[in-house]
């Protein structure tokens, strides 16, 4: 909102010069006409031919064209539709990201509508705003503002700005959602340990006393992984930073399953570790591991006892793929596009059992993104997933950016 009062301003006093500028045009050509009426009908002295000359040079000068020209210009570089009329309602201005507005269909003819409503109640020297929104496609958010604009107690106009807020709305519900997500996850394994706090008072019974111990830590560990997650999420979704150096592929898969031996263990998961040698990539190490550890622990959970992970390390062209593989329970269909998501589970009632948090793959997403790769997911009920990290090699062309990349390393 403090942009659009910005622009509201800004455009208020460029509507002032243009106004009074346009005021003074006027009392030249009045001027203008009531000489030449003295003219014919009294005979046209010298001295007022050459008044007539000069105000014709004043009234039609190029000044006058240049002049319309950069206030023009000023208003499209705003980047918020504007509107500008004079006290009698004739518009003056229009700028390039309003003139659709005048002459579209449908939606662009709605917001004309508003446009018009917010003109009439400026010019009454009412301030008002209304937020307007489009279904589409696509979905559209935009806010109207119309503001009159007086000078001196004398009204000379009237300004209506479109500001598209879609963005900033998707923001704010993107903020909303992930404020609640969060406090859902965090009642939980507080809750939890509350209610086994109280039932601790006053019991005696060792193994009970054991028995409780043993689930207040599980919560808190669990309460620890949730913010410990949400932190790493934080820092990776601010970039990759400077810490940028030539790291092998090979050493992040390491390092990476150093993280998650011990979780393996417990679950007498084999992680088999095959990795060929090729050209390093440019990143921040911490993140890269933190991305890889995240499908390794994924697949480790997911997985039955006894089971085998697979951590690869092959060329793929000009780049580099890190693909992680286990024989799990696999991810329905319906889930692939969403997986990636905060919070997104595909089975809540498991992803209590292994201590999830549901940030392990977004963690994943955000971190390969940051150094120009993407994410590939093959999966199948009851057989099994495949995550394959996509990653640029240090020094090829598609370092700065993945989305031209060669063929997908998997089929769906």
């Amino acid at each position: 909102m403090w942009l659009v009062l910005f622009l509201a301003s800004f455009s208020v006093l460029l509507l002032i010069v243009v106004l009074s500028h346009q005021r003074e045009q006027r009392v030249l050509e009045k001027l203008r006409g009531t000489l030449q009426l003295a003219g014919d009908t009294r005979g046209t002295p010298r001295s007022v031919n050459a008044a007539i000359d000069r105000l014709d040079d004043l009234v039609l000068s190029d000044e006058t064209d240049e002049f319309e020209r950069r206030m023009s210009a000023a208003f499209d570089v705003m980047n918020a539709g504007a509107v500008v009329v004079d006290a009698d309602g004739e518009e003056l201005l229009r700028n390039r990201l309003a003139q659709p507005y005048a002459t579209g269909r449908h939606g662009d003819a709605l917001v004309e509508s508003v446009i018009q409503d917010r003109l009439e109640e400026a010019l009454r020297g009412e301030l008002t705003d209304e937020e307007l929104r489009l279904h589409g496609p696509p979905e559209k958010v935009l806010l109207i503002v119309g503001a009159p604009v007086i000078e001196g107690g004398e009204l000379l106009g009237a300004v209506v700005l479109v500001d598209d807020i879609s963005e900033q709305r998707r923001l704010d519900k993107m903020r909303r959602d992930f404020v609640a997500n969060v406090s859902h996850e965090l009642r939980t394994p507080v809750g939890a340990i509350s209610v086994l706090a109280e039932t601790l008072e006053g019991e005696h019974d060792p193994q009970i006393l054991a028995d409780f111990n043993s689930r207040i830590r599980v919560e808190a560990l669990r309460l620890a992984r949730l913010i410990e997650d949400l932190l790493d999420l934080g820092s990776i979704e601010d970039g990759v930073g400077e810490d940028l150096i030539p790291v092998a592929a090979s050493a992040i898969v390491e390092a990476a399953a150093a993280v998650v031996q011990h979780a393996a263990e417990q679950r007498d998961v084999t992680i088999d570790l095959k990795l060929d040698d090729v050209a390093p990539v440019l990143g921040n190490k911490a993140q890269l591991v933190s991305a890889v550890s995240n499908l390794l622990s994924n697949a480790i959970k997911y997985s039955s006892e006894g089971s085998t992970v697979s951590g690869r390390v092959v060329a793929h062209g000009d780049q580099v793929a890190i693909v992680v593989e286990d024989n799990g329970i696999g991810i329905p269909a319906t889930d692939h596009g969403r997986v990636f998501e905060r919070f997104y589970r595909v089975d809540r009632g498991r992803s209590a059992e292994t201590g999830g948090t549901g940030l392990g793959l977004s963690i994943v997403r955000n971190a390969v993104v940051n150094h120009g790769g993407r994410v590939e997911l093959t999966s199948q009920e009851g057989v099994g997933s495949t995550f394959s990290i996509i990653l640029p090699i240090l020094g090829s062309q598609d370092e700065a950016g993945a989305d031209s990349m060669v063929e997908p390393l998997f089929d769906d």
